[in-house]
């Protein structure tokens, strides 16, 4: 009878173990999911550059809010995407992951008339380059690769920028090309026109010119 009684409370003992565990570990899940949430609520974002149809937009998220809104530090930028609107939910990925935490500024969107054709800009110390994003379903893509949108110049280049100005229509895209070398004081202002052709899904430059530097210097 002792023996039965002993082992009747050693079996309540351990299920009242069990219970203390499970509650122990919910306690933890229920602080873990707090924290996760905290983290969350502490974390930033600036919608900007809506597109004419009012449907998508850029989104700029910081781990928390910057001092001056209107100019972001880059460093505090967690991710640049294209997102719809209301819902937030992201079409694209614009800021590479492998530039989030690094030093760029500029950070420009420029869509075309109809909404299905964004190009996406920033500049690091030394280069800046433009993407293109075209609208697949309820998705947009890259249609280039950034340093395959450009004139390609001949000499030593130690900077290079090129940045888009503006949607003539869609898949049409006016640039600017600005161009430094080594060597000297030697520099090229271009501004030329990119054509997405829909065979070959890449640009072709189909216009350029030179911008003279007294125009250059107006501008």
């Amino acid at each position: 009878m002792r023996k039965i009684n002993l082992l009747l409370l050693v079996l309540g003992i351990m299920a009242l173990m069990r219970r203390a565990l499970s509650a122990v570990l919910l306690i933890a899940l229920s602080v873990a999911i707090r924290q996760a949430a905290a983290q969350d609520d502490e974390s930033w974002d600036k919608i900007r550059d809506i597109s004419p149809d009012k449907k998508f937009a850029m989104r700029i998220k910081c781990e928390s809010e910057p001092e001056d809104p209107e100019h972001i530090d880059s460093v505090l930028i967690t991710a640049i995407d294209l997102v719809s609107l209301p819902s937030k939910k992201v079409v694209a990925q614009l800021l590479p992951s492998d530039d989030v935490g690094t030093n760029f500024e500029d950070v420009t969107l420029a869509w075309s008339a109809d909404s299905k054709w964004c190009a996406f800009y920033y500049n690091q110390p030394r280069i800046g380059y433009t993407t293109v994003f075209r609208r697949v379903g309820d998705k947009f893509v890259a249609a280039n690769k950034p340093q395959k949108l450009m004139i390609h110049l001949k000499g030593d280049v130690r900077n290079e920028y090129i940045r888009p100005v503006k949607w003539i229509q869609p898949a049409v895209l006016v640039l600017k090309q600005y161009t430094i070398f080594r060597g000297g004081e030697m520099e090229a202002s271009y501004e030329f026109t990119a054509r997405f052709d829909s065979k070959t899904e890449k640009f072709q430059v189909t216009s350029k010119r030179e911008i003279p530097a007294d125009e250059d210097t107006k501008e």
